[in-house]
């Protein structure tokens, strides 16, 4: 089962953010602890007093981290002398920290489920899509059914999903839509209802009832969409 968020801000993938972190050598991660631990930043002959290495060594590993991202840099407020540089975490950065992403969106959608009942959390779900479909529609302003169609499986893979056309069988108007990637594979084991989203999302933009025709977790070789004609 898939569940797709694609006008949202997406947590950093905890796998290629380990990956990440794996590569960078001690000293860069010596870095980005004690970075982590000051709010304000640290100097370049902060860095070096903490690690005992040298300022040339801290501004090599200072360059390679702010090449990627991890850090930047501001002027630090002059105290009579030069200004210098002061050294703090980015937000992309930060994020190479753990984070429980998942750990969270479980508690928070077994709280509503178990406050709400089964049925009425899988009818929030699909509702939601439907609400957050009208983000999107901007992007689909001007275009046919069939364009629109085109631009949502670019949306999705834009979020990480294997998406797809799939030509139109007998009796369709539209191409379906076959996704090969569950971004939220381990939630839409536990949560079946996360599917729902998909539905109403999907729906909200084509004005059309969406059948999910095959899904990954109950055996499907992948995730199938299929726009329904209207009567």
């Amino acid at each position: 089962m898939t569940a797709f968020f694609p006008v949202l801000q997406q947590p950093p993938n905890t796998q290629s953010t380990s990956d990440a972190l794996a590569r960078l050598g001690p000293s860069q991660k010596q870095f980005l602890a004690l970075l982590l631990d000051s709010d304000s930043g640290l100097t370049v002959d902060d860095l070096s007093s903490e690690t005992g290495l040298s300022r040339s060594a801290v501004n090599q590993h200072l360059a390679a981290l702010e090449r990627d991202g991890y850090v930047q840099r501001s002027l630090a407020k002059s105290t009579g002398g030069r200004p210098g540089n002061v050294y703090a975490l980015s937000d992309v950065g930060k994020s190479l920290f753990p984070k429980q992403y998942s750990w969270f969106s479980r508690a928070l959608l077994l709280g509503l489920r178990k406050e709400i009942g089964e049925e009425r959390f899988a009818e929030y779900m699909y509702n939601m899509g439907v609400d957050l479909s009208a983000v999107a529609i901007p992007r689909l302003v001007g275009k046919t059914r069939a364009e629109r169609v085109v631009e949502i499986v670019t949306i999705m893979n834009e979020t990480g999903f294997a998406a797809r056309l799939v030509d139109p069988q007998p009796g369709d108007r539209l191409p379906r839509i076959s996704c090969k990637n569950c971004v939220y594979h381990d939630l839409s084991k536990e949560f079946t209802e996360v599917c729902r989203f998909d539905l109403g999302f999907l729906s909200g933009l084509m004005g059309a009832q969406v059948e999910h025709q095959e899904c990954m977790q109950r055996g499907g070789k992948s995730c199938r969409f299929r726009f329904v004609p209207p009567a």
